[in-house]
């Protein structure tokens, strides 16, 4: 028998002590117990994703109306004519604007914080991430008054209120390489473009301008308008991704309209809350 074929059956590891042996065996043991302190202290990746699942998921009450909103109700947005799967099948239609925590994102923290983006979630049910609150944006107090067509209003994270308030925001002009496709984020900086209002959608029998001063019904159609550039929210129907919790949907930032000036399905929203009955 060869030499070589003599060094083929001879393994070598950290159990023979050759070598570095005692660093191997020293590695091994700060390995374990650096494992161990991770996993006490909540700081696998699977931890991480099972603490931000309950804070994203986490149920929430919606407030209760019989038709018209006000400044401080708790409501959701819904896009209630678009796809909510991909591809676009008839009998699934409707998805909730809602903020993401990307994979690199899950590292850092595990619940919306300034900077999150906002998307189209598929999931319809009121969750923490899906739940805002129409603010005043002229810094009075106008808890409990309607809600008017062509009203600024911010539209503040409701789970943010009991910290620092987080605002949906969009910059028209922002910073290559930062927003990426998701145009809408969070942010704790209550300026300018972070104010909205709801315009009523266009109809043959009356104007927009003759809606105008009217109070916002929910679960109707509306369209949600960025005061700073005029420009209309809607959902990107072309671009979806993979999220953690299945697939999500692109926000649009683009006035949609048909050939007779209407706008089109992506553009038009719903202030989702349960009617009482």
């Amino acid at each position: 028998m060869s030499k070589s074929d003599i060094d083929k059956g001879i393994v070598y590891c950290n159990r023979v002590l050759v070598g570095n042996w005692y660093e191997a065996a020293q590695l091994e043991e700060h390995k374990i117990h650096k494992f161990l302190e991770q996993m006490k202290n909540g700081e696998l990746l699977l931890a991480r994703y099972r603490t931000m699942t309950k804070n994203l998921n986490e149920p929430t009450i919606l407030t209760q109306s019989t038709g018209r909103i006000c400044f401080g109700d708790r409501i959701s947005l819904l896009a209630p004519h678009v796809p909510a799967t991909d591809p676009p099948t008839e009998n699934k239609k409707g998805l909730l604007l809602g903020g993401r925590i990307s994979a690199n994102e899950l590292e850092y923290f595990q619940d919306l914080v300034d900077g999150c983006s906002l998307v189209g979630l598929v999931q319809t049910e009121p969750a923490k991430r899906n739940t805002f609150v129409i603010t005043s944006a002229d810094y009075c107090n106008r808890e409990g008054e309607t809600l008017k067509y062509n009203q600024e209003f911010l539209l503040t994270l409701a789970s943010s209120l009991d910290k620092k308030p987080l605002y949906v925001r969009y910059d028209p002009n922002p910073i290559p390489g930062l927003c990426g496709l998701y145009p809408l984020y969070l942010s704790e900086n209550p300026v300018s473009n972070t104010r909205w209002r709801f315009l009523p959608v266009q109809r043959p029998n009356i104007t927009r301008f003759e809606q105008e001063g009217l109070p916002v019904q929910v679960n109707v159609d509306i369209v949600v308008n960025h005061c700073a550039t005029n420009v209309n929210l809607g959902i990107n129907v072309g671009k979806w991704a993979f999220g953690f919790h299945g697939k999500i949907c692109t926000p649009l930032m683009k006035t949609c309209l048909d050939i007779y000036g209407r706008e089109l399905p992506n553009n038009i929203w719903q202030i989702y809350i349960p009617i009482a009955t």
